[in-house]
């Protein structure tokens, strides 16, 4: 089938689902390619990703994704929400885990340290720029300084009031970065440079050499470590969960997908999560999935720790969700979490994609 009935039917189903789902009928849009489950397999745990904030807490209905399938929910939390509808978010998690789903809580915001989007405000940046990272030009940036005593008292304050307020399962630690860009990097802060030349014995060069690539990885560790601490010190039972960026690599970002095997070893890190972003990067879908998995369980394995994968999902075939979640049973996944719940749930298609996934995720169950 040619690009372009494939791309006339996508422009449709933004426009209305009734003609997307007949245009799968008509052969204008390939359908997923069958897999077969191998047998043996073991069996597969899927969750859902919960952005949104509050507004999207108070339109769901956990019960509905448990009786899709759905064993886990990773709910996004704001910092700037947070000082208002922090009530909310707590009611949410609760009635989650009334409905049997375990609940996993994304502090998204918080300085800006651990958030894949940069769109997201964080009321700390705005009012303290003083503790900001410096980059590799002198300037400052907005996004706080791992190695700042003051951010990491604010910050670990602020976990455990989360922990305290939450019923959850564990705290996802949403792609914790150094700032870097286009050949510029961070941070070269007062106290970053205090700390390296401590550990060097020689002035922080503003070339990006290994010592300085293996300081801001550490930091970004030792950061995890404490946000680990402080969230445990409510509850030592509850989960630290890393996922590592996947758009840039461990000597542009700090940790990269390249960083798997000293974030496995790290004892911040109880669980590790990997996104495999196989739309964007234009990959196959299965060799994507597969390698990635393979690469991520030759990290844990000497660990023997957990490994959690996520995969962005939607109704569209395009998205191959429901080839994905057997591809990955077939590939040993336990664990999987479908970002989310905008592209999926909230989709207006959803409602007619919906037994389908609920029987796909029973099948891999």
């Amino acid at each position: 089938m040619g690009r372009a009935g494939n791309t006339h039917a996508s422009v449709a189903w933004h426009r209305d689902p009734h003609v997307f789902f007949q245009a799968i009928g008509r052969g204008r849009i390939a359908p997923e390619r069958r897999v077969t489950l191998r047998r043996g397999a073991g069996a597969v745990k899927v969750g859902l990703s919960i952005g949104g904030g509050v507004a999207t807490m108070e339109q769901l209905e956990p019960r509905e994704l448990r009786n899709d399938g759905f064993t886990s929910v990773f709910i996004a939390c704001y910092e700037d929400e947070m000082r208002w509808h922090a009530q909310t978010a707590a009611d949410f998690s609760r009635a989650c885990q009334g409905a049997g789903l375990e609940v996993y809580v994304v502090p998204l915001g918080y300085g800006r340290v651990t958030d894949p989007d940069a769109s997201t405000e964080s009321l700390y940046v705005s009012e303290h720029p003083h503790h900001c990272q410096v980059d590799s030009r002198g300037r400052k940036v907005p996004k706080a300084c791992p190695n700042n005593p003051a951010f990491l008292e604010w910050f670990s304050s602020n976990m455990r009031t989360l922990a305290w307020l939450l019923e959850c399962r564990g705290f996802l630690w949403d792609e914790p970065t150094m700032y870097g860009a286009r050949g510029v990097w961070a941070c070269r802060c007062e106290w970053c440079q205090r700390l390296f030349y401590g550990e060097q014995q020689r002035q922080m060069p503003l070339e990006l050499d290994s010592d300085v690539a293996r300081f801001r990885r550490n930091s970004l560790l030792m950061f995890l470590l404490a946000a680990a601490a402080a969230v445990q010190a409510v509850d030592r039972r509850l989960a630290s969960v890393v996922m590592p960026t996947s758009l840039q690599s461990g000597r542009d970002a700090g940790l990269g997908s390249d960083t798997l095997k000293p974030l496995a070893q790290s004892a911040a890190v109880d669980m590790l999560s990997v996104y495999v972003p196989w739309q964007s990067a234009g990959r196959d879908m299965e060799v994507a999935l597969r390698s990635t998995v393979e690469e991520a369980n030759a990290a844990v394995r000497a660990e023997r720790k957990p490994l959690l994968i996520w995969i962005g999902g939607s109704p569209h075939p395009r998205d191959k969700l429901l080839e994905a979640l057997k591809v990955a049973r077939n590939a040993g996944v336990e664990q999987m979490v479908i970002a989310g719940h905008q592209t999926l749930t909230a989709s207006s298609a959803y409602e007619r994609f919906r037994p389908e996934l609920a029987r796909t995720i029973a099948q891999v169950r």
